[in-house]
């Protein structure tokens, strides 16, 4: 090759550099603007999704607070309307009130609780249940003429149907715990 060929093949290369170099500019800015936009959007997703799983915690969270709670205080005061009724006085209407607010709170938790955990909410749920009709005859009786022997063992089987029954919030807190990640046990 020639000193005129090589020289006419730098003017060609330079020209052709020189005319491809915006456009190669603009291609890869534009590669890299849109790179940096499905990053950005990777990361908003992700922050959502995160924010939603936070969200759906929090409301499992505040769930088995309100079953746990109330599940003791409807416990609670069926143990304080046994003691009244003992005593010859009438349950408190608070009983009742604390046996509903238990009804939505569980029938809320339907719809947000897994299954595993569930099925110890319903145990809790036909316990109270259970326990609330070994109540109502003896409160029922007031004006009638008892046997008090016969009184006293429905108090009793009451009683200690109430107190054992403790055994059954206490599993349902345990499978709580362990569906939030607080516990890993299972006992």
């Amino acid at each position: 090759m020639n000193t005129g060929t090589v020289a006419l093949l730098v003017a060609v290369v330079g020209v052709a550099g020189t005319l491809l170099a915006p456009v190669t500019t603009a291609w890869v800015s534009s590669r890299s603007r849109r790179q940096e936009f499905e990053l950005q959007q990777r990361s908003e997703l992700t922050k959502r999704h995160m924010d939603d799983e936070q969200a759906n915690l929090e409301r499992l969270r505040d769930t088995y607070v309100a079953l746990n709670s109330g599940a003791r205080r409807y416990r609670f005061r069926m143990m304080e309307d046994l003691y009244a009724i003992r005593s010859g006085t009438a349950p408190d209407p608070a009983t009742e009130v604390a046996r509903v607010e238990f009804q939505d709170t569980y029938a809320k938790a339907q719809m947000l609780v897994p299954d595993d955990v569930l099925r110890r909410c319903q145990a809790v749920r036909v316990a109270l249940a259970d326990a609330r009709k070994l109540l109502i005859p003896l409160a029922g009786d007031a004006g009638d003429a008892r046997d008090a022997r016969d009184d006293q063992q429905k108090w009793q089987e009451a009683h200690t149907f109430l107190m054992e029954m403790w055994e059954a919030i206490l599993a349902m807190q345990r499978a709580m715990r362990q569906d939030l990640g607080i516990s890993t046990t299972e006992s």
